[in-house]
């Protein structure tokens, strides 16, 4: 080997080992930060507002875990926060946010660091939030705040239960209501099924790279590598009360994934396997930890923040972590060989 290659392969492995560190300290983030949910076996359902209102729609969001909040008529409704003030009010020329209510700052996450209410002013601070007549919030009291498992869950786990019922005190046009909803709990699903997938994906990408067709299965393989975790940035875009900052921020590993597949696709192209070696491990890492360690609960748990059916999204993770594992191995074990004696074919 000569001294210049000696020294590509030292900096190689010296760069993937130094990545794959930082990507495991960073993998508890995962794809859903505070501002998210996580996977879990608790969800909100709406039951709608009590009396019924002409004019008034009331749902959950795109995350399933905000409410939504439409009007279509004349009335004004006002949202009231946790000390009973008024937190929130939508008419037909917009929808506006009390500033001075401390449930602005306690709503800013899913799980808020601070019980405290940070605002001491009594008059109302209205600030317009949408031109449109809908709300759209985060809110405590709709979701479940995580404890010890429920006693009728302990009872009969195999069985979906109504843990909970929640209300959140509104007023139309000065009169008394309520949004009205319930927490229900549902049987996780097994997860031995998807580890063995991605275990077969592991061991017979893994296998199949090393023979003759390794530049054909390896291409193809970070190809699927880059499709899926560009479905898991899509299918989790929504699930996220956070700007648009915070969420291209949660989504960083996953890009990383999908252009760190693209350039091992263009190195196996333009060079062959053995000089793609770097490249590959690096992908295989990027999408195992973004795409399968950060979402490891999704294997397990019956309710999945994405736009995708719970089963589909499960496979992505099967797939990040079988497919991603075996690339990354396939590229350290070219890295390793190519040390000693590369071989003259492209394969």
């Amino acid at each position: 080997m000569t001294q210049r290659r000696r020294r590509t392969a030292i900096a190689a492995t010296v760069a993937t080992t130094l990545s794959a560190l930082a990507m495991f300290a960073a993998a508890p983030a995962g794809a859903h930060g505070s501002n998210g949910p996580a996977a879990q076996d608790f969800r909100s359902l709406i039951r709608g507002i009590q009396p019924p209102t002409d004019g008034i729609t009331v749902g959950l969001g795109p995350d399933r875990e905000q409410i939504e909040l439409h009007v279509s008529g004349s009335a004004r409704v006002t949202v009231l926060g946790y000390r009973g003030e008024p937190y929130l009010r939508v008419d037909g020329s917009g929808a506006f946010e009390n500033r001075a209510s401390p449930a602005v700052d306690l709503n800013r996450t899913r799980i808020p660091s601070d019980t405290t209410a940070k605002s001491s002013r009594r008059d109302p601070q209205w600030h317009k939030i949408s031109d449109r007549p809908v709300l759209r919030w985060h809110d405590h009291r709709a979701h479940w705040m995580g404890g010890a498992t429920p006693a009728v869950v302990r009872r009969a786990p195999d069985q979906s239960h109504i843990i909970t019922s929640w209300h959140i005190p509104i007023r139309v046009d000065g009169r008394g209501e309520s949004i009205n909803g319930a927490i229900q709990w549902t049987p996780p699903p097994p997860a031995w099924p998807w580890w063995i997938l991605a275990g077969i994906l592991a061991v017979g990408l893994f296998a199949a790279a090393r023979g003759g067709i390794a530049r054909l299965v390896l291409g193809a393989a970070v190809t699927i590598l880059a499709g899926a975790e560009a479905a898991h940035i899509w299918s989790s875009w929504t699930f996220t009360s956070g700007s648009t900052a915070s969420r291209i921020g949660d989504g960083l590993p996953s890009l990383g994934a999908v252009l760190m597949s693209m350039v091992a696709l263009i190195w196996l192209v333009r060079r062959g396997a053995w000089s793609a070696a770097p490249a590959l491990i690096l992908s295989g890492l990027f999408a195992f930890v973004s795409g399968g360690l950060a979402d490891l609960s999704t294997l397990s748990h019956a309710y999945v923040p994405s736009r995708l059916a719970p089963d589909a999204a499960r496979g992505l993770v099967a797939v990040a972590l079988g497919l991603g594992l075996g690339t990354a191995i396939a590229g350290a074990t070219r890295l390793r060989a190519s040390n000693v004696n590369a071989p003259s074919h492209p394969h």
